[in-house]
């Protein structure tokens, strides 16, 4: 049974970044700091963090930021940050499902966007988005670079984005998913399978190979690529 990655997997990225993974000396050493202290401590050469160099979980860290849910401090933090901080506030503010997040996800994320596959450098801004159905970070992310020979996140990350395509009904995705009937990770198969299931019910269930599978959905794309498709409106997406 294909798993449904949207209400799995985003769960499952809260767990991970979850207390609960620490040695219970360092998770209370963690809730006894203050959010200032946190954001602190995610700098490169922080000179005022309680926790030694050696010992700072900086995913750790910003899960724990994450789930206090103040967005105010850390959009403010982010604009005196440097670049190694800021990355990891964006991971932080990544957690939180609020509209004045989303304004600033929106201001940030077609900044210094690379020309190749979108890393994790700019990923959390413009995956926070796709979330959220947002057409243009929809369109980033769908770039064939993206799809081609490899994937710009890991499957935790990745298979969550691609779940978002089929969600906002994204239907130029279809040829992305084409290509990721091939990944080796098998959340991103199934995301691949759900979206093109749903763009195209009840067809090609002749395909009893990945090949006769790309074949199929390839003439559909192409046969449906002149047919105007009526736009369709979205609501933001819920808390993840």
């Amino acid at each position: 049974m294909k798993l449904l990655l949207a209400t799995i997997l985003t769960p499952l990225l809260l767990v991970l970044r979850s207390p609960a993974q620490t040695a219970p000396n360092y998770d209370a050493a963690l809730k006894r700091m203050s959010d200032q202290q946190l954001v602190e401590c995610l700098r490169d050469k922080p000179t005022n963090c309680p926790i030694p160099d050696q010992d700072r979980d900086l995913q750790l860290i910003a899960g724990t930021l994450g789930r206090r849910k103040h967005p105010d401090l850390l959009i403010s933090a982010y604009k005196t940050a440097d670049q190694y901080q800021r990355y990891y506030l964006v991971d932080a503010l990544w957690m939180i499902n609020k509209p004045k997040v989303t304004a600033f996800m929106r201001s940030i994320a077609f900044e210094n966007l690379p020309p190749g596959q979108d890393n994790a450098d700019v990923f959390f801004p413009l995956d926070y988005l796709a979330q959220r159905c947002d057409q243009r970070a929809l369109a980033r992310l769908n770039r064939h670079v993206n799809f081609d020979k490899s994937f710009p996140m890991g499957c935790i990350f990745w298979a969550p984005t691609m779940e978002a395509f089929v969600r906002c009904n994204y239907r130029p995705a279809a040829q992305s998913f084409v290509l990721s009937l091939h990944a080796a990770c098998g959340n991103i198969t199934d995301a691949a399978e759900h979206g093109l299931h749903k763009f195209f019910p009840g067809a090609c269930k002749q395909a009893h190979s990945i090949e006769q599978q790309e074949q199929c959905y390839t003439k559909l794309i192409q046969d449906s690529s002149d047919k105007p498709q009526r736009p369709t409106l979205h609501a933001d997406s819920t808390d993840r």
